[in-house]
């Protein structure tokens, strides 16, 4: 009987849980689609998106870098216009250190470059801060890339779901690991139907009482699979599982479950 009590019975006892089912699903479909996601939007992740530009503005270093190019990235559209990216290039520690930084200060509503404020090949002032740096006197633009941590949101709930509908089944199942066998004389027995068009099962219900340590006649009920009414009728004795804490709670023995 010990070989009984174990994770296939466990198992048995929670699968049927439906909010343990519909976190399965929650968590199964959200890693599914976030894991995929998260790793294509961190491969377009560049160096100078993650840069903590209020950290580079207060404490950075004042140095002078050289404009390369600018360009418009057209994957990025906001109000109908494209930000800016400026690719830059300054010395540090001796050694030429190439950057980029991206702003919307330098576009107009008909995507064309405001040139008044820098020029490519024109020295610019920037601040650096630990290998981190940022254009001085431009707002710099940085895709709130951290909005798609709101998508993990969904397997904390679909968690969240799983540990509810275990639940109940977990408590069940210390009884049985920890319970003790008794002997339970059947009082009614009945077929049943379980679930919901397609999904309905045809199952026993089993109406019980059995006597406690000091004798006091104790009532309890299952539902069981349908051949237990095959084998069983009213006035026959079967195995319960009852609670060392409280001779209240009683389970049919786990060999009626399979």
């Amino acid at each position: 009987m010990q070989t009984q009590i174990g994770f296939p019975l466990f198992f048995k006892l929670i699968k049927g849980n439906k909010l343990f089912l519909l976190g399965a699903i929650f968590t199964l479909l959200s890693i599914v689609v976030i894991v995929p996601t998260f790793m294509m939007v961190s491969s377009f992740i560049e160096p100078h998106q993650k840069y903590d530009y209020e950290l580079i503005y207060s404490k950075g270093t004042e140095k002078e870098a050289v404009i390369d190019k600018m360009t418009f990235v057209t994957n990025v559209t906001i109000n109908n216009e494209n930000p800016v990216l400026i690719s830059y290039s300054y010395k540090d520690n001796g050694q030429v250190v190439h950057d980029k930084f991206e702003t919307f200060d330098l576009n107009d509503k008909y995507n064309t470059f405001l040139n008044d404020k820098i020029k490519i090949h024109e020295p610019i002032t920037i601040k650096v801060y630990n290998g981190q740096s940022a254009l001085v006197g431009l707002e710099p633009f940085v895709f709130p890339f951290k909005l798609f941590y709101i998508f993990f949101v969904f397997p904390l709930v679909g968690i969240i779901l799983l540990i509810i509908g275990v639940m109940p089944g977990l408590k069940i199942y210390r009884v049985y690991k920890n319970g003790k066998e008794y002997e339970a004389t059947i009082y009614d027995l009945a077929p049943v139907t379980s679930g919901f068009f397609l999904l309905a099962k045809r199952k026993a219900a089993v109406n019980y009482h059995y006597l406690s340590k000091n004798g006091t006649k104790l009532s309890g009920e299952a539902v069981l699979p349908v051949n237990f009414l095959v084998n069983h009728v009213v006035g026959d004795t079967f195995t319960v599982y009852v609670s060392l804490g409280d001779e209240h709670k009683s389970y049919p023995s786990p060999k009626y479950l399979f």
